[in-house]
């Protein structure tokens, strides 16, 4: 019978596989030229912003009040997306250190989404306390 360590280990596993494509084919999006995106992702993006009412993946360069999210967005284009592949070689090869990388995932992941989630919760007061709670738990991991 597996750990509970080996169990977590599947479980962190399986969230890193699944973030890969995720912050290619959404996350990134509103960094990049329309020009270039794929019109299923366009749909896609489309969708997260005026039916969900995502505030922060727009695609729209003019829009200035973004540029602190899009930084965010840039960290997870060079920062966490190379992490992802390096936690599924650490976690599928059962490294040693992976545990310490993980944890470091955490709290950098934790510091991004605090202000995220302040501005869902705090910055939007024409949204009811429903469409908040559903944006916040959309950017929940």
């Amino acid at each position: 019978m597996p750990t509970l360590r080996q169990r977590l280990d599947t479980v962190f596993l399986g969230y890193f596989i699944s973030h890969i494509p995720i912050t290619i084919a959404v996350d990134v999006l509103p960094l990049l030229p329309t020009e270039i995106i794929p019109q299923p992702l366009l749909s896609l993006n489309r969708f997260l912003t005026t039916t969900i009412g995502d505030p922060f993946m727009v695609i729209d360069r003019t829009r200035t009040d973004l540029v602190w999210f899009r930084s965010l967005l840039t960290c997870e284009l060079f920062v966490q997306l190379p992490f992802f592949f390096y936690a599924v070689w650490m976690l599928w090869t059962g490294s040693s250190r992976r545990h310490l990388w993980l944890l470091m995932y955490g709290v950098h992941v934790s510091t991004t989404m605090a202000p995220v989630l302040g501005m869902l919760m705090f910055g939007d007061v024409n949204r009811s306390c429903d469409e908040r709670m559903a944006l916040g738990a959309m950017y929940l991991p």
